[in-house]
């Protein structure tokens, strides 16, 4: 996970620099969000589309009137768009957003096995594509970079949808471009300290 380069130019520096600072939305009750992810899970376990996708809009629309913004399309495909390099997956796109229309893609199954994607990578993916719609339509973001703040907010509405405490993400010291990597050892042992103290 590494966020985008810095911009250069003023405007876009701007805006960067405001999503960098923003780390928390407003969100649903956690209780209701857990409710439907179970609803998720238990969809994507019974290989149920039209039970997954059921779950996947009302996901979206309780996060939606928790942000009070407009509640985006939502369109579920199958196996993820990849590309592959001497034999081996080198890229795979597990959702996006389209600006015209509004409108979250959710791909369901893995790249090359073709097999379900797991409840919790289709709810991260759904919450990091709901995000992108939240920059555009209610944060005044429209660049929608992936900032610090883009991922930590990102992050909060998983943690609460999973049921567990938040935890913020850690990161390594910046490029020379303003791009900065996730320092995931950090960022578990952050985790790891949390579920000792329960929160």
């Amino acid at each position: 996970m590494t966020t985008d380069p810095r911009p250069r130019r003023v405007p876009s520096k701007e805006e960067y620099a405001a999503s960098e600072r923003l780390a928390t939305v407003p969100g649903p009750a956690p209780e209701d969000l857990v409710a439907l992810f179970e609803r998720l899970r238990a969809a994507r376990d019974a290989e149920d589309r039209a039970g997954l996708e059921d779950a996947c809009r009302r996901i979206l629309e309780r996060l939606s009137d928790a942000c009070e913004v407009s509640r985006p399309g939502l369109k579920l495909l199958g196996p993820r768009p990849h590309r592959t390099r001497e034999g081996r997956l080198s890229y795979e796109l597990f959702g996006d957003y389209t600006f015209e229309g509004a409108r979250i893609r959710l791909w369901t199954r893995t790249a090359i096995q073709k097999q379900w994607a797991s409840s919790r990578t289709l709810l991260s993916t759904l919450c990091h594509e709901f995000m992108h719609h939240l920059d555009v339509h209610g944060l005044g973001f429209p660049s929608t970079f992936h900032t610090t703040g883009f991922f930590e907010r990102t992050h909060r509405l998983y943690q609460a949808a999973l049921g567990r405490p938040h935890y913020p993400l850690a990161w390594h010291a910046p490029y020379r471009n303003g791009a900065r990597m996730i320092d995931w050892a950090e960022t578990n042992r952050r985790k790891a300290r949390i579920g000792r103290t329960g929160g």
